[in-house]
């Protein structure tokens, strides 16, 4: 059966700023988002590209009925002004929390309430993680692509980021036959 993930904005700006975009859509997953996250992609070239996704029916976004906005609406907090949690990350939230799908994130207020929430959260980690172990980067180009990443993001996990680049820097030497 085939992985199902809801993507937030942030997952479709890092990969896209990058130029890894259509490794995600390579992946064995099935790929959705919302219209709100769609709407929320205006940089040059961004929504375009996602765009040409969902034309060639690899993104899959729903249509929301009046009903299921009033429900999305509801997650919001009541004090926003201790929250920064969004219409947009509502809207993610509650369609992967709908349909038992796994949600993809980098906001970790998102990621905290999904969780709390018990949604399966994951973040651009593990979607470079994926890639590479899909075998459609190297690890040479994971550790190039992370640290590109890094460079643009850097609210990413450091640790985490730091073990996957050794991780890979050390596989990149073994390729070689030395190190």
């Amino acid at each position: 059966m085939k992985k199902v993930v809801v993507n937030d904005t942030n997952v479709f700006i890092d990969l896209f700023d990058v130029g890894l975009l259509e490794g995600l859509f390579s992946l064995p997953w099935e790929v959705h988002t919302t219209e709100l996250v769609m709407l929320e992609l205006q940089r040059e070239g961004e929504a375009e590209t996602v765009n040409r996704y969902k034309e060639e029916g690899r993104l899959r976004v729903p249509v929301f009925s009046p009903k299921e906005m009033m429900q999305i609406v509801a997650l919001l907090p009541p004090d926003r002004s201790h929250s920064d949690i969004s219409i947009t990350d509502c809207s993610v939230w509650y369609y992967a929390k709908k349909n038992n799908y796994a949600l993809l994130t980098g906001d970790r207020k998102l990621r905290r309430v999904s969780e709390s929430d018990n949604v399966e959260v994951h973040g651009i980690i593990y979607v470079f993680d994926s890639l590479k172990e899909a075998g459609i980067i190297s690890a040479r180009e994971a550790a190039a692509k992370l640290r590109q990443l890094y460079s643009i993001n850097p609210r990413l996990p450091k640790e985490a980021i730091e073990r996957r680049l050794r991780q890979w820097d050390g596989e990149t030497n073994n390729e070689g036959g030395s190190l």
